[in-house]
């Protein structure tokens, strides 16, 4: 299984520095689930696509690119009043948002 994402690309934007690279993956993953919580949380489509797009930006920065398709993905739904497909991805990105975190090494709740 190919990884969640890209350390190097963390490495090359922020150092090789072994806490700032800790601290980069916990703040992108508070952002992944903050992001998982709201999209779950409402039925606000225009909510659900801003929370998307976020998530695609700061998913693409650090290499994430299996965590942006799925935001792309939510995004483009929302965008298109698509509630039943937002749900339907759901699943997709919680289990992709896991992966990141276990590849961090940070415990999932």
């Amino acid at each position: 299984m190919s990884s969640a994402y890209d350390r190097d690309k963390l490495v090359e934007l922020f150092g090789d520095d072994p806490h700032t690279l800790a601290e980069v993956e916990r703040e992108f993953l508070d952002t992944a689930r903050g992001a998982e919580r709201e999209i779950t949380g409402t039925d606000d489509l225009a909510a659900i696509a801003r929370v998307a797009h976020r998530l695609k930006g700061a998913s693409g920065m650090i290499g994430a690119a299996a965590l942006r398709q799925i935001a792309e993905a939510v995004e483009r739904a929302a965008k298109a009043e698509d509630l039943p497909s937002v749900r339907r991805l759901h699943g997709m990105f919680s289990q992709e948002v896991r992966r990141v975190a276990e590849q961090a090494g940070v415990t999932v709740d």
